[in-house]
């Protein structure tokens, strides 16, 4: 522990509670806007015991003092609780952590004590002090601990103490590192969690869960107050419309020249429709999980220990951080500390080349978002993880002649190129079983095959027809949508795509979760009566294929295992169903899975025969192992590792997502299948897409029938303008006539 002398630091003024309040509110602004979060919730503090985490557990005890109900993200803040991380990579952090924690209580604020378990992370043999990787390896087995442990006490917002010293850091060690453009911007505000993927309520999950709670900490209904404003303020607008669309009409039927029915029904008419008529019901989507906030990104460290000292608090040092020898970070803070840099790479110059970073690409992400929204989703199915959009035609207009203008269009269309792959990461990243959108640069090729008008080759080369590919685990193909007569103008009817989980390659293995047999075990002996009555635990939620949250109870004697849809096996399942069964899901696949679509989806399959008329449990049956493992070296001595999966064996149960299962299967597994985080403003942004079940229903009512205005103001617009131009040509003719 440490205590540097204030004199030290004349230059440097504390943080008070007033400018951390700002800071506060201007970082944690609200998740879900459309929600009402009325109900207390507590935050998190992620505490190392350095002056920058102690200076932040400081100013949190003491802002309920001046705001008891400041709103921090979604909620009015319940409180503070820290959680200490010991890495156990050093000696004596142990009993730091527990100084730490003790500093903690004399504030006020409640802590948990987090140790990282490094053989169960890495395996029995592999010696955590010999990894070349140690700063990577630490940093994901932090944020798992930090994660799970925030879920578990039901909150949803973490506090990090990264200050302006830290991205200094980050911002000069990508440029070291060739990086540029957005990813100077360095450490956000305000993330999702990193290093989560998979972990239930942690990893953009928990929303479902949380709406199915009495009081849930999301409120998305509409008060009645709210209800009936809405009413009135449509039936108003509605008639007005609905006033102004018959006076159209009136108009030109007088004219007498052609039908308005038929008129409007031609102008109306969408590219492509996709009319599923077999109806699958609700796919619930998925939201929510753990934000992580950076409040003190505007400070400097020395105000933080300013903050410290002025108020007596202890903080300790981690001699470890510097080292040089150890990590990347340890060697750029020697380097800028120890030696004069160009005035270029000095903190003032490098803070202010990533505030221009940030500034150019929130302008970036807004025409982003205006991309969207000429982007038509015609469908977006999650029960297969399929969507059927359309991207608009984009035209960067200029002079090709003078080198100096084409200088600037080529600048232009290279911006435009851009646009577009940002626009292309949100829609990729809907369907996408990959955890990260690919990066601006790789989507290059991408926007060339979308985006034909912004390829700088010659016009012949964009009259090539398009083709299929596949991107970020995704099949992208192109679908004809209208007649060649209109299809031949592009920038009337742009292209239409498919989009699909691309299939599977052989040389790479299928995902899978291996799930142990029903064994009743102790419980039996004490009902021997009812050993049919017993079922198993309901599983975690596994994140299968990173597309679909799958959970299961069961009492099956054999082990079940969660793979593709194989199509070795899909004729005696269909052969297995009734007749009735067996049809709609031959409709159901053609409709919603054409192709090889339908072999991506999940499937539970039974590794072994089972006599449903005789269940026996094994109680000795082996345990599967962690499929999560990355090698052999991260077995779990002690646990049996079970053979390989004998696909001959196999009997297919049930196609959860599509809700197919062979007959009486209810009596001995139960599953429950949820689709991915869908982010729910780029669903909204985009055009025609109707909203379905994953909608908060406050949004969802307003959204429909803002829908249904919307064609009324377009058709009575189409109208009008059919108006003025047929009035046009009568007043021609008359002239004409009069001539």
């Amino acid at each position: 522990m440490h205590a540097i002398q204030q004199v030290l630091h004349r230059s440097a003024r504390p943080i008070s509670v007033h400018e951390f309040r700002d800071a506060i509110l201007a970082t944690c602004k609200p998740r879900f806007p459309e929600a009402r979060g009325s109900m207390h919730r507590p935050v998190g503090l992620a505490i190392s015991g350095g002056v920058d985490s102690m200076a932040l557990a400081y100013l949190c005890s003491q802002i309920r003092k001046l705001d008891p109900d400041i709103m921090i993200t979604d909620h009015p803040c319940a409180g503070f609780r820290a959680f200490v991380v010991d890495h156990r990579l050093r000696e004596g952090s142990t009993e730091e952590a527990h100084s730490v924690m003790k500093a903690l209580h004399e504030m006020g604020i409640p802590s948990d004590l987090l140790p990282i378990n490094w053989k169960k992370e890495l395996g029995e043999n592999v010696d955590v002090k010999n990894l070349s990787n140690i700063e990577s390896a630490a940093r994901r087995a932090r944020y798992r601990k930090l994660g799970h442990f925030v879920a578990f006490r039901k909150m949803a917002t973490l506090l990090l103490a990264h200050h302006q010293d830290d991205q200094y850091e980050t911002v000069l060690m990508r440029l070291i590192n060739g990086h540029r453009n957005r990813a100077l911007i360095g450490m956000r505000e305000a993330s999702d969690i990193p290093e989560c993927e998979g972990l239930f309520g942690v990893y953009g999950s928990g929303w479902v869960d949380d709406q199915t709670r009495k009081h849930p900490f999301y409120n998305t209904k509409l008060s009645k107050k709210e209800r009936k404003s809405l009413k009135q303020e449509l039936k108003f607008r509605i008639n007005e419309l609905m006033h102004e669309d018959q006076q159209a009409e009136d108009q030109l039927a007088n004219l007498g020249v052609f039908d308005t029915t038929g008129a409007d029904d031609s102008l109306g008419k969408t590219p492509i429709r996709f009319n599923w008529s077999p109806q699958l019901g609700s796919m619930p989507i998925e939201n929510g999980g753990v934000s992580i906030h950076r409040p003190f990104l505007e400070f400097g460290k020395d105000r933080l220990v300013a903050t410290c000292v002025e108020n007596n608090v202890p903080w300790f040092e981690d001699h470890t951080n510097t080292d040089p020898t150890l990590t990347t970070r340890n060697a750029i803070r020697h380097m800028y500390k120890s030696c004069e840099l160009p005035r270029a790479l000095q903190k003032p110059a490098v803070l202010a080349l990533s505030k221009s970073c940030q500034h150019r690409a929130r302008a970036q992400d807004a025409e982003a978002r205006r991309l969207l929204q000429r982007t038509v989703l015609h469908d977006f199915e999650p029960h297969v993880g399929t969507m059927v959009v359309q991207f608009p035609n984009l035209q960067v207009h200029g002079s090709k002649g003078a080198s100096s203008s084409n200088e600037y269009h080529q600048h232009r269309l290279s911006q435009k190129r851009i646009i577009a792959a940002l626009a292309l990461q949100r829609v990729i990243a809907l369907v996408s079983p990959e955890y990260q959108a690919p990066s601006v640069t790789n989507l290059q090729n991408v926007v060339s095959r979308l985006f034909p008008s912004l390829e700088s080759l010659p016009d012949a080369s964009r009259a090539a027809p398009p083709k299929a590919f596949n991107v970020a685990g995704l099949h992208f193909m192109p679908i004809e949508s209208s007649p060649p007569s209109v299809a031949s103008s592009a920038l009337l009817h742009p292209q239409i795509w498919y989009v699909s989980r691309h299939p599977y390659v052989a040389t790479e293995p299928l995902p899978q979760w291996r799930i142990s047999a029903w064994s009743p075990g102790l419980e039996r002996r004490r009902r021997p009566r009812k050993p049919r009555s017993r079922w198993s635990v309901w599983l975690p939620w596994h994140f299968w294929d990173g597309r679909f949250w799958i959970r299961l109870t069961h009492r099956l004697p054999s082990r079940l295992v969660v793979m593709p849809f194989l199509v070795e096996h899909s004729k005696d399942f269909r052969t297995a169903l009734p007749p009735q069964d067996r049809a709609r899901l031959a409709a159901v696949l053609k409709q919603y899975a054409p192709g090889k679509t339908r072999y991506t989806l999940p499937a539970i399959y039974a590794e072994e025969p089972v006599d449903f008329d005789n269940v026996v449990s094994h109680p000795k049956h082996p345990e599967p192992r962690n499929d999560l493992a990355i090698n052999a070296s991260q077995r779990i001595i002690g646990k049996p590792i079970l053979p390989p999966i004998d696909r001959s064996k196999m009997r297919l149960l049930a196609l959860p997502t599509l809700d197919f299962q062979l007959p009486g299967l209810e009596k001995l597994l139960q599953h429950e299948v949820r689709f991915k985080k869908a982010d729910r403003d780029t669903l909204r942004t985009m055009g025609s897409f109707d909203g379905g079940s994953f909608a908060p229903l406050r949004a969802s009512s307003i959204t429909h029938r803002s829908r249904n205005i919307r064609k009324l103001c377009i058709n009575s617009k189409r109208r009008e303008r059919l108006l003025h131009k047929r009035q046009g040509h009568l007043g021609e003719g008359h002239q004409a006539a009069g001539g």
